[in-house]
C-alpha cells in the first residue's frame, strides 16, 4: 500500500525562515520551542521590534541585545543579505527604528573584525536614512552606543544621504534645539558636499544660525526667507490670513505645515482654518512602470527605480495658482508665475500596485502611461485657460501641459570636447571593427576636429580619398590599446549597431550635452530656412536617427537646455520597390522662433554651412518674443504641451511620490502631479460635510493609502477615534487597500487569532494604544473577508467562532471581534486550539506571538493537521522559539507589522519555493 503517492500529493514549497527539525529548548510558556537559524531569528525580530520597547516576555533591553548579537553575525557571515534586509526594513517594511540600529550594529561588527567583504558600510548606511531627521538619530544612537568617535563609513554614508535630504521644506520641519544634533551638528561631523548651489548657500546657513539665530538669509532661500517673514507677523493679524483666497499658498511658501501653523497662530486650528489646509495636504499621482522621470544630476530613473531607491526629484518651489476661475468682482489678481525648479525629496515614495492606466499622447511625441485618477496641472483649449488641477480621464486632446525650460541640471561628467567627439562618432562614426573610424568632408570642421582630438589623445590618424568623403581611421597603437576606441567604451557607445545607439545615463556636464548635441547635428542633422506664402521666415534645426532611445535622449536633454522640440516618427522608405531600411525614422525637430534662436546660442558647429545657415536663422528670428497673455497665463519658465489623444493603455505596475509645496514634478519631460491625518480635529472643528467628503475621497483611495505609509492597524486606530461617522466607510476602504497582499483563499481555510495575555496586555509601543491582539484582529479579519470558506477563530486557553458575513464592513467585524477578547482564558494554547478547530480545512492560518503552552501528551503544533494541509504562521512577537518546525514540509512562518510577507503564500499555494521579500 502506498504511503506518500497518493491521492493528495503535492510537490510542497520551502520558506526561508526555518528551524532546527526538532525541539532544542522550551517557548516562554513551556510548550516545546524549535531553534531557527540565524537569518530567520533576525528576520522576525526585526520585522516586529520596535527599539527599546519592551513585550510581554522580553524587556526592551534584552530584545535590543537579541537583536544587535543577530545582526553581529549576519553581517560577517553574509553582509549582502543584511545590507538587503537593512534597505527593505527602512523601505516596505516601514520599520524605521530597527533599520537605524541595525545599520549602526552592521557597521559596528565590520569595523570590529576588520572585514570589509561585499557591500560597502557606507552604502548600508545611506539605504536606510530615508527622512531628513534619521542622520541626527542614527548619530545619537551611535555615539549613545560606542562614545564620540564616529568612524568614516558612518560619515560618509551620512554625507551622501544629507545630500538627498537636506532641502529647506526638511530644515524648517526638522531643525530644531529639541534635537540632541541638530543639523548643523550633523553637517559638521558629516562634511557633505552640496549637490547644487542652492544647497550649498543652505549649507552655510544652518551652521551660521547655529552660531546666531538672527543671521540674514541668503537670497536662494525663498522658502526660509518667506517662513521668517510670516513668523514677524504681530499674533493678532494672524488669523486674518485664513479670509483670504490665497491663505494656503502663503503658508505652502513658508513651508508652513498643519503642525507648525497651530504652534504660529498661538490657539485652536478652527473650521476656517482646517478647511484652507485640508485641500493642499498633499495629492497622489500614480505612473506606469518605466515612466522616465528627471533627476538633479541630469539623469532620468524609471518611476519605480525613484520609489525603490528612495530618490529626490526636480519639483518646483511654490504651489502654482491654480484657483476655480470666477467672475465679477473682487476677485483678485491671478498669479501666473511657476517659481524655480529645484531638487526636493519626496515626503512619500509608494508602489501602488498593477492598476488600469491611459496612455497618454502629446504633440512634442511624447508618451505618458497613468491611472485615470492621476492629477495634472493643465490649461484648457477654450475659456479662460488659467491652470487648473485635472484627472487623466479628463483630460481631452487640445489641452496643455507644461513642460519645464529651466531644468537646467546637470552631473560634472565630460567636457565639450568628449561631448563632441562621441556625438560625432555615434552619427558619422564607425565603431563596430577593430578600429575606430569617421567618415565626412575633409574641408570641414568635423574632420578638422577629429584630426585635432586624435592629436590631443596621442593617436595615429590615416586618411582614404573617396570622391568629396574622406575615411579618417584611428589606427592601434603599438603593444597598446586604442586611446580613442578606450573613450568610446568608456562612454559606452562602442560596438553598438545603429537601431540601438544611445548614450548611457550618467550625469554628464552641460559642456558634454552641449559638445554632443553639436556632434550629432553636424553629422546626422540638418538646418532649414522656410519662407511662408505671407514672407514671414521660419526656421528648423532637425536631427534625424534610427534609434528611438537616442532621439528621446536628444529631446531630452534639448529640454533640459531650455529648447522646445518634437519628436516624429516616419516609417521606413520606400524606393523602386526596395525598402531603404528595416527600421523606422526619428526625427527630433526644433522650429520654434525662440527654441531656434536658443539653441543657435549653445551650440558650436563645426560644420561651416550649417553653423552659417543656423546664425542667418538666429538673426533673422530674433525678434520673436515667447508667447504671453495674462489670460492664458504663461510664464518663460515653462512651454505647453499640447494633448493629441487619450486611450486605453491596459494594465500595468504603478508608483508614486509625493512632493511639496507644488504637488508637481518631472517626468517624462513634461510637469506631472501627484491626503489620513485629523480626522477628530475637522469634526471638532465643524468642518463642512462638503470639504470632510473630498477628504473621504482621498482618504479612501488605495494610491493615497499606499502613499501614507501606514500600519494597516493605524486605520483602525482613525476608525475608534474619529467622532463621526463620516468617515467610516472611508477608513474600511482604506484599511482593506493596505491589505491587498493578503491572498485570496479558495476553498476551506481555517484562521486562528491570538487572544491570550501576552497579546491583549502591552501595546505595540510606549506611545501606541494598538495591542498586539488588536494588529492580529486587522490581519485575521481581512484575510477571512478575502476567503471562499473561512473560519475565524479566537483562541487562547479555548476557542471562540466569529462568523464574518459576506460584504460586512472589515473595521466593524474587527470591532466585534475585539469585544469578545476574554471570553476563553488568558493562555496560550495553539495545539489545543487547533484540535478544537481543526475540521479539514485546506489551510491553517496562525496569527500569534507563537509562545504556545505544552503538556499535551508529545502531540505538537504540527501534528494535529495532516502533513498535506499547509500551516502559516504569522508572527507578531520574534520570540527566539518557535512553536513548531518550519521551512517545508507545509509547515511556514512569516511576520511582521504590514502585510509584505504574505506575498509568499501564492508562492507555497503552487508547490513554489518562496525566497526573502527582499
Amino acid at each position: 500500500m502506498a504511503k506518500f503517492n497518493i491521492f493528495r500529493a503535492r510537490p510542497a514549497g520551502t520558506s526561508p525562515v526555518a528551524t532546527a527539525p526538532a525541539p532544542s529548548g522550551r517557548t516562554y510558556e513551556g510548550g516545546d520551542g524549535y531553534a531557527r537559524d540565524t537569518k530567520s531569528e533576525l528576520f522576525l525580530l526585526a520585522v516586529s521590534n520596535m527599539g527599546g520597547e519592551a513585550t510581554f516576555y522580553e524587556s526592551g533591553g534584552q530584545r535590543d541585545n537579541r537583536f544587535a548579537e543577530l545582526v553581529h553575525t549576519a553581517a560577517l557571515a553574509d553582509p549582502e543579505w543584511t545590507a538587503r534586509l537593512l534597505k527593505w526594513l527602512r523601505s516596505e517594511a516601514n520599520m524605521r527604528t530597527a533599520s537605524l540600529v541595525g545599520a549602526a550594529e552592521f557597521v559596528f561588527a565590520r569595523l570590529v573584525a576588520e572585514s570589509d567583504a561585499g557591500v560597502t558600510n557606507r552604502a548600508v548606511i545611506d539605504s536606510v536614512l530615508q527622512r531628513a531627521d534619521e542622520p541626527g538619530e542614527l548619530l545619537a544612537y551611535w555615539t549613545g552606543a560606542n562614545g564620540r568617535r564616529v568612524p568614516k563609513p558612518i560619515k560618509r554614508g551620512i554625507a551622501d544621504a544629507v545630500k538627498r535630504l537636506y532641502d529647506e521644506r526638511a530644515v524648517l520641519k526638522w531643525d530644531s534645539d529639541a534635537r540632541g544634533f541638530r543639523m548643523a551638528d550633523v553637517l559638521n561631523l558629516a562634511h557633505p558636499s552640496p549637490a547644487a548651489d542652492w544647497q550649498g548657500s543652505l549649507f552655510q546657513y544652518m551652521l551660521d544660525r547655529r552660531r546666531d539665530s538672527d543671521v540674514a538669509v541668503p537670497d536662494a532661500l525663498r522658502m526660509t526667507a518667506a517662513r521668517r517673514e510670516l513668523m514677524a507677523w504681530p499674533v493678532e493679524q494672524r488669523r486674518a490670513l485664513f479670509a483670504r483666497p490665497d491663505a494656503a499658498d502663503v503658508l505652502r511658501r513658508a513651508g508652513m505645515t498643519w503642525e507648525s501653523v497651530a504652534g504660529w497662530l498661538q490657539g485652536p486650528l478652527t473650521k476656517e482654518v482646517w478647511e484652507a489646509l485640508a485641500p493642499s495636504m498633499g495629492y497622489m499621482a500614480c505612473l506606469a512602470e518605466g515612466t522616465p522621470v528627471w533627476l538633479a544630476d541630469g539623469t532620468t530613473a524609471p518611476i519605480e527605480d525613484v520609489v525603490a531607491r528612495r530618490l529626490p526629484v526636480l519639483s518646483y518651489d511654490k504651489a502654482w495658482d491654480t484657483r476655480p476661475v470666477k467672475y465679477g468682482a473682487n476677485q483678485g489678481p491671478r498669479d501666473h508665475s511657476v517659481g524655480r525648479l529645484i531638487p526636493t525629496v519626496p515626503s512619500a515614495w509608494l508602489d501602488t500596485g498593477v492598476r488600469p492606466v491611459v496612455t497618454i499622447r502629446f504633440a512634442s511625441g511624447r508618451t505618458v502611461d497613468a491611472t485615470t485618477d492621476h492629477r495634472w496641472i493643465r490649461q484648457r483649449r477654450t475659456g479662460r485657460q488659467a491652470w487648473e488641477w485635472t484627472t487623466s480621464d479628463e483630460l481631452r486632446p487640445g489641452d496643455r501641459i507644461p513642460a519645464p525650460l529651466t531644468a537646467g541640471y546637470f552631473g560634472d561628467e565630460g567636457d565639450a570636447w568628449d561631448g563632441y567627439f562621441v556625438g560625432a562618432m555615434l552619427g558619422d562614426g564607425g565603431m563596430t571593427a577593430l578600429t575606430p573610424e569617421f567618415h565626412g568632408d575633409p574641408d570641414d570642421g568635423a574632420v578638422t576636429f577629429m584630426r585635432e582630438y586624435a592629436a590631443k589623445h596621442d593617436c595615429r590618424v590615416t586618411e582614404t580619398a573617396n570622391g568629396r568623403i574622406v575615411r579618417l581611421r584611428f589606427p592601434f597603437k603599438q603593444w597598446k590599446r586604442n586611446p580613442l576606441a578606450e573613450i568610446l567604451r568608456a562612454y559606452d557607445v562602442w560596438g553598438k549597431r545603429c537601431e540601438v545607439k544611445s548614450l548611457p545615463n550618467r550625469p554628464f556636464s552641460r559642456e558634454f550635452w552641449i559638445g554632443a548635441l553639436s556632434g550629432l547635428i553636424d553629422t546626422d542633422g540638418c538646418v532649414r530656412e522656410r519662407v511662408n506664402p505671407k514672407g514671414t521666415v521660419h526656421g528648423t534645426v532637425e536631427y534625424a536617427t534610427v534609434s528611438r532611445r537616442l532621439a528621446e535622449q536628444v529631446s531630452d536633454a534639448l529640454l533640459r537646455l531650455g529648447v522646445t522640440n518634437i519628436v516624429r516618427e516616419r516609417a521606413p522608405q520606400v524606393r523602386s520597390g526596395r525598402i531603404q531600411s528595416r527600421h523606422p525614422l526619428h526625427i527630433v525637430e526644433v522650429n520654434r522662433a525662440t527654441a531656434v534662436v536658443r539653441l543657435a546660442s549653445l551650440l558650436d558647429l563645426r560644420i561651416g554651412y550649417k553653423a552659417t545657415k543656423l546664425a542667418q536663422l538666429a538673426e533673422q528670428l530674433a525678434h520673436v518674443a515667447p508667447a504671453s497673455s495674462d489670460m492664458h497665463g504663461y510664464d518663460e519658465a515653462v512651454a505647453l504641451d499640447r494633448v493629441v489623444s487619450v486611450e486605453d493603455g491596459g494594465e500595468r505596475p504603478t508608483y508614486c511620490v509625493t512632493v511639496e509645496p507644488s504637488n508637481v514634478f518631472v517626468a517624462a519631460g513634461l510637469v506631472t502631479g501627484n491626503c489620513l491625518r485629523n480626522l477628530r480635529n475637522f469634526d471638532e472643528a465643524g468642518m463642512s460635510d462638503e470639504v470632510a467628503a473630498a477628504v473621504a475621497a482621498r482618504l479612501a483611495d488605495p494610491g493615497q493609502v499606499a502613499r501614507s505609509r501606514q500600519f494597516p492597524f493605524r486605520f483602525l486606530s482613525a476608525y475608534e477615534a474619529a467622532p463621526s461617522l463620516r468617515w467610516g466607510h472611508a477608513l474600511d476602504q482604506a484599511l482593506q487597500a493596505s491589505l491587498s497582499n493578503l491572498p485570496a483563499l479558495p476553498g476551506r481555510s481555517l484562521i486562528l487569532i491570538d487572544t491570550s495575555a501576552s497579546m491583549t496586555h502591552g501595546t505595540i509601543s510606549a506611545k501606541s494604544k494598538v495591542t498586539p491582539a488588536k494588529a492580529a484582529a486587522v490581519f485575521g479579519v481581512a484575510l477571512g473577508a478575502k476567503g471562499e470558506q473561512v473560519d475565524v477563530v479566537g483562541f487562547a486557553d479555548g476557542t471562540f467562532r466569529h462568523d464574518i458575513a459576506r460584504g460586512a464592513s472589515v473595521i466593524r467585524t474587527v470591532g466585534r471581534f475585539l469585544k469578545r477578547i476574554g471570553e476563553v482564558g488568558h493562555g496560550t494554547d495553539i495545539t489545543g486550539s487547533l484540535k478544537r478547530a481543526y475540521r479539514g480545512h485546506d489551510r491553517v492560518f496562525i496569527i500569534s506571538d507563537m509562545q504556545t503552552i505544552g503538556g499535551h501528551y508529545g502531540q505538537g503544533v504540527s501534528d494535529v493537521v495532516p502533513s498535506h494541509v499547509p500551516i502559516y504562521g504569522f508572527n507578531l512577537g520574534g520570540y527566539q522559539k518557535a512553536a513548531y518546525a518550519t521551512g517545508k514540509a507545509n509547515r511556514h512562518e512569516f511576520g511582521g507589522l504590514t502585510d509584505a510577507t504574505f506575498r509568499m503564500v501564492p508562492l507555497l499555494e503552487a508547490g513554489r519555493n518562496a525566497d526573502w521579500p527582499f
